[in-house]
């Protein structure tokens, strides 16, 4: 091998898909580096990730509103050890997310 050969930082890919929710989710107990979550073309309405307790955003400074993800948008890269750090709520418990993990 060359000296110029390095090894991949990421070993473990996983991926999945999340079903909606109305009321606010934790996500799966799933080991990574990095994570990408994606939102269906198909969803009605908008995915919110955040923090325990997330909600979705109504107009008043607070600090539990979530990152909003459009249908047919993504998060790009963040950096995790765990999905289950995340929380989830949906407009509409149709409104679906997939993920992409690297480990």
């Amino acid at each position: 091998m060359s000296d110029n050969f390095k090894q991949a930082p990421y070993t473990t890919v996983k991926c999945g898909e999340l079903q909606g929710s109305a009321t606010a989710l934790q996500l799966p107990n799933i080991q990574c580096s990095m994570v990408r979550f994606t939102t269906l073309k198909t969803n009605v309405g908008n995915v919110y990730l955040g923090g325990s307790g997330v909600t979705k955003p109504d107009g008043t400074t607070d600090v539990t509103s979530g990152l909003q993800l459009i249908p047919g948008s993504d998060s790009g890269w963040i950096s995790a050890r765990n999905l289950n750090i995340f929380y989830r709520i949906c407009d509409n418990a149709a409104d679906h997310m997939t993920y992409l993990a690297m480990e």
